[in-house]
């Protein structure tokens, strides 16, 4: 499931269409309620065709059609010594000497690495995480560095910090790892952390649209 929002005109009281062909009901934010909300089923593709009707207190409608790319956070923590070790032992093997295997292996990304892949990742998971809590952050989604460095490190720390503030946690939900970024367990907690928020998030939010199912407007011809 996929997790839309959108930021609607003041005034709106009833916002409901079709999100790629499927009938769906928008439901508005508690705290900003110029945000609306809906899930949908995941597009394999990450676009959504949304075509939408807003209904204000007036009676007045209006329309809402815009396709969004809209890519799922992914996250990865369970990368373990071993990982690493093999990510040291193909490095000293040299690309000359890899099988054509490991060489597959290390162009997709090793695990045992901090890879661009993971950094643009957990850029992506931090983006779409501070869009749904309503948090402004500066993210390096579409500018990611050729070489990061200690202030990118900071600032990905950072709001990080800022999206556990939220509260969104487990019990279990790991303690913000201390800069530098520099171990595997480090690099699991991080990860660990956006993946708890962002399910723990999704968790409050299913149940608050299932609740609101019975006024979805299929009866009273609004849709």
């Amino acid at each position: 499931m996929a997790t839309l929002t959108l930021e609607l005109p003041a005034g709106i009281i009833y916002v409901a269409g079709r999100v790629n062909g499927v009938l769906t009901v928008f439901h508005q934010d508690g705290i900003n309620p110029w945000r609306w909300r809906a899930s949908v089923d995941a597009a394999e593709d990450s676009l959504y065709h949304i075509c939408l009707e807003m209904h204000d207190e007036a009676g007045n409608v209006g329309y809402f059609e815009k396709v969004l790319e809209y890519i799922l956070p992914v996250f990865v923590y369970d990368r373990t010594r071993e990982d690493v070790e093999y990510a040291e032992g193909l490095h000293k093997t040299g690309w000359q000497d890899m099988t054509e295997e490991q060489r597959k292996a290390w162009r997709g990304g090793l695990k045992g690495c901090l890879n661009a892949s993971d950094l643009k990742r957990m850029e992506n998971a931090v983006y779409v995480i501070g869009q749904l809590l309503g948090l402004d952050l500066k993210t390096n989604k579409d500018s990611l560095p050729e070489f990061p460095d200690t202030l990118y490190f900071r600032t990905l720390l950072r709001n990080v910090s800022r999206l556990r503030e939220t509260g969104y946690l487990h019990r279990d939900t790991p303690q913000l790892p201390e800069e530098p970024l520099n171990t595997w367990q480090k690099v699991n907690d991080l990860e660990h952390i956006l993946h708890d928020i962002y399910a723990v998030y999704n968790a409050n939010n299913s149940r608050c649209f299932y609740c609101g199912e019975i006024c979805s407007g299929e009866e009273n011809g609004l849709l």
